[in-house]
């Protein structure tokens, strides 16, 4: 079976910052920072720079809590820059050097707008704009239109279409429903003269005066009038039907479906690191390690796309086909096993010797993501 291709919510591929996290020499770590750099400008809106230069200040920075108040109080433009480096430190834990320097040369300037934009704001006052009042006329319009098409009905004339007139008077669907309200009423006491007519004996006195309150309209016309009626209602559900609005459900951002996947993101001892958790949706073989028991493990679906992420845990394998094995030499196991493809790596697990055992349902801290497929 083909590969399936995974899906990702960016262009371009986004690097690996677990892998990143692992360089110690800083002039690896200065070239690793510039290659991501172009990355980040063309992906990552600057809303969500914006708020990693915050999180940055407060969790990396080292500045006083005097100054991280000063420097939050700027408005969000001020970080534009900066706002995508603390991007990187927040993904990889680490920045280049001269990248503090810089940041930190641009600290009084930013305590001093910070300030004047915390000061400008206490003293403003909050102006509560008054909306003017919106009068609206439709319902009044179309149920006085809709009276004089049945006056002409009744005098023998030829009535207008109500489909026509619901087009030319547009109404919300609190006033259509109101509009279906009102002529319904009048529907009804022409339907009580159609029952009263059929009664031709023992009337009351309520019946003899609706009869010859209507006396003027013939059975004919009468015909034509609550069919009149049945086409207007019925134009009016139509509508009514088409005005409700239908919301299509928003696509979940990939990274916060798997935002709450505990998981080792690096290894130093096995230098190792773990993919992006995202590439597991839609996977159909996620191979795991746990760094503490030493345990490699094989979350599997039968079906191609099969696997997804729910909390902590992924979803979609089958217990069947899903196990683990415990690796007796990692540092010499795990580089094989990486690198193999797909039947490959099947066959040289296959080969380690140990009994199979269940996988755990949730996925931990001590749990590097080894490779997806």
């Amino acid at each position: 079976m083909a590969k399936r291709k995974q899906r990702t919510q960016y262009l371009m591929a986004e690097p690996n910052w677990a892998t990143l996290s692992l360089i110690e020499n800083e002039e690896e770590r200065a070239k690793a920072f510039q290659k991501t750099q172009y990355w980040i400008h063309q992906e990552i809106a600057n809303k969500e720079t914006y708020k990693e230069f915050r999180t940055w200040v407060k969790k990396h920075s080292g500045w006083d809590k005097k100054a991280q108040t000063s420097v939050l109080g700027c408005p969000d433009w001020r970080y534009l820059t900066i706002g995508q480096y603390a991007f990187f430190m927040n993904k990889t834990g680490w920045m280049p050097a001269q990248s503090k320097i810089w940041i930190d040369a641009k600290l009084p300037e930013l305590i001093e707008k910070g300030n004047e934009e915390i000061a400008n704001k206490a003293t403003k006052k909050k102006v509560v704009a008054i909306k003017p009042k919106i009068v609206r006329n439709q319902l009044t319009d179309f149920l006085n239109a809709f009276d004089e098409m049945l006056d002409n009905l009744v005098e023998g004339k030829k009535a207008g279409n109500v489909e026509g007139l619901l087009r030319q008077i547009t109404m919300i669907p609190s006033e259509l429903g109101e509009a279906r309200s009102e002529i319904s009423k009048v529907k009804d006491e022409y339907d009580e003269l159609v029952r009263v007519r059929k009664i031709k004996g023992g009337r009351s006195d309520w019946d003899e005066q609706l009869v010859e309150g209507y006396s003027h309209i013939n059975t004919p016309q009468l015909r034509k009038i609550m069919a009149y009626f049945d086409e207007g209602l019925q134009s009016i559900d139509t509508f009514t039907a088409s005005k409700k609005t239908v919301r299509r459900k928003k696509p979940t951002d990939p990274r916060k479906i798997v935002a709450r996947l505990r998981h080792l993101k690096a290894d130093k001892d096995l230098n190792i690191a773990s993919i992006n958790p995202v590439d597991i949706l839609g996977s159909t073989e996620v191979w795991v390690y746990d760094v503490k028991r030493k345990r490699l493990g094989l979350y599997m679906s039968e079906n191609a796309g099969g696997l997804g992420v729910h909390g902590t845990s992924i979803t979609g394998y089958d217990d069947k086909i899903s196990y683990e094995k415990t690796l007796r030499k990692p540092d010499e196991q795990l580089p094989l096993i990486t690198k193999k493809s797909r039947k490959a790596l099947h066959e040289q697990v296959g080969k380690i010797r140990g009994k199979q055992m269940k996988v755990k349902t949730r996925i931990n801290p001590n749990m590097i993501i080894l490779k997806v497929q």
